[in-house]
Order: C-alpha cells, then structure tokens, then sequence
C-alpha cells in the first residue's frame, strides 16, 4: 500500500486593528493600526506594549501626538520587553517618539527589537531611545527632533541606542533643533551610543541643518554639534564599528568618549572641523573621507 503524508500549512494570523488611542497591548500578537491617529494628551503612551513577541503595523499611518513642546507623552513605549516590532509609519509631535527602555538595570531584559521603515518627525527631545541588547535599527527616517520646552531638556537627540549588539543600518538623521541652556551653551547628538560593546553603524545618513526652529547662530562659538556620540558605558567596554556613513554639517561628525573605541573606515565628512574623529579611533582619519562643504553645496 502507498501511504501519503501531507501536511496544512497554519492559516495566516490576522492582524488585530487598533483604532483609538491610547492602546495597550497586553498580549503577543500582530496589531495593525487602522487609520490616523491622534493622542492630545501630555503624559502617558500613545501605545503601551507591555507583553513580549509584538508586532505592531502603523499600516502607512501616523501617530500625532498634540499636546505641545512642553508635554511628556510617549508615541510607543515599552519597559522591560522582549522581541517588540515596529514598522511602516510615522510618529511625530511626541516628547519621544518611541521609548524602550529596562524596568531594572541591574536585571536587563529588553532585547531583540526591531524598528524599521519608519518616519520620525517633530518629537521634541527624542525621535527614538532603545535600551536593550541586539535590537536592530533599519530604514527609519529622523527628523526636525528637538524644541523641548521643559526644564533641563535642552539637548536633541535623533537616536539613542543603549546596549550590546545593537545596529543601525540605512537611515536618515536629519536636522537637530538647537536650543540654548542656562548659561547659553548650546548642544545637540545626532546618534548616541553607550555601553555598546559590538554594536555597527552602516551606510546612514546624519546631517544638520541651520533653519527658524534654531535659537543658535551657525558660527555660535558656545554651540556644540555631533553627527555622533559614543560613550564607553560602566564596563568602557563600548566597541562599534562605524563604516560606510555620511555626516553633513556637524563640527565634530564623530566623538567616542573615554573607554569606547572602535573601527570608523569609509566614512564620509562634509563640512567638517580640522578633527572629525575624536578619541581613540581618531588615528583611522586617513581611511575616511573629508570635504570642505555640502555635497549640495551647503
């Protein structure tokens, strides 16, 4: 006799659609956001996932968030998660547009998130922190971060990625919003790593722009700009690799701070100070490129 096996394959999941605001996911699963959508209010997340194994759909849409510079509402928040997805949307108005962070520092557990094809635009003082380990940052688009009018919060940053293994590959940084401190210093981060043993930055875009939502002058003298700024952690264990990227504008297009280190080749300085690499990989100079100014001739 001939015996035939066969096997089904699983039906597809569907996605469950989010329609209101705010939104908690308490579940794993795949959720699909089904149209615009807007949170007015100051605190709180617009999206809370607080479950592990999460894929969350923006679906071509964006999350608003209205309530102002001084506000501090969270566009997608998650403490202490495994495994969360965020793709296909944008994410703007919000104090940071998205925040991953631990429930414990001595206890890390975050890890393995993925954020991807996604626009970030008009978040006040963050457009994303992840803090976790392995997490992957791809084709995302930062934009017009900063403007912050709460006290203290003065220092724009397009991406801050805390942890090991973490990478950012394909994506846009552009344009920190300058606002002055106390004493008038002026300062802002365009990508900031720390405690980043094995982490890889690869063919991204970080440019600056001087425009209205400025309250700093180009040739301020107190002002401070870096495309990128990469700390060495509690363990000054921090090694990345920075290869392949473009920085536009900053003074000081990259900055590794003491105990980090890493390897910067192929890189691209346009518009430069007379030392674009600072700490120790600042002896791998000659194998990057520096222009004088703008490839668009900014």
């Amino acid at each position: 006799s001939l015996l035939v096996c066969c096997s089904l394959a699983a039906p597809a999941v569907e996605p469950k659609e989010l329609t209101e605001l705010p939104i908690r996911i308490t579940a794993p699963g795949i959720y699909r956001i089904a149209a615009d959508l807007a949170f007015k209010a100051a605190r709180g997340a617009a999206i809370s996932v607080e479950a592990d194994d999460v894929t969350v759909d923006l679906n071509g849409h964006a999350l608003q968030g209205t309530a102002g510079t001084d506000s501090a509402a969270v566009g997608v928040r998650a403490r202490g998660q495994r495994n969360i997805t965020i793709t296909n949307g944008t994410v703007s108005g919000f104090y940071f547009g998205i925040d991953f962070t631990e429930t414990a520092a001595d206890a890390p557990r975050s890890a393995k998130h993925v954020l991807s094809n996604l626009v970030l635009t008009r978040n006040h003082y963050f457009g994303m922190r992840v803090i976790g380990s392995n997490c992957a940052v791809r084709h995302c688009t930062v934009t017009d971060t900063g403007g912050c009018t709460r006290p203290g919060h003065t220092i724009p940053i397009g991406v801050r990625l805390v942890g090991p293994g973490n990478t950012m590959r394909h994506c846009s940084i552009i344009d920190l919003r300058l606002r002055r401190h106390g004493d008038g210093r002026g300062e802002s981060v365009g990508v900031h790593f720390d405690a980043a043993k094995g982490a890889v930055v690869e063919h991204n875009h970080v440019i600056e722009l001087h425009n209205s939502g400025d309250d700093i002058a180009a040739d301020d003298p107190k002002e401070r700009r870096f495309g990128m700024w990469i700390n060495g952690g509690p363990q000054k264990d921090t090694w990345v690799t920075v290869t392949g990227n473009t920085f536009i504008g900053f003074p000081v297009p990259l900055a590794f701070a003491p105990g980090s280190d890493g390897h910067v080749r192929g890189n691209s300085f346009y518009g430069a100070g007379p030392k674009p690499v600072r700490g120790k990989p600042a002896a791998q100079q000659a194998d990057n490129q520096s222009f004088p100014a703008s490839p668009h001739g900014g």
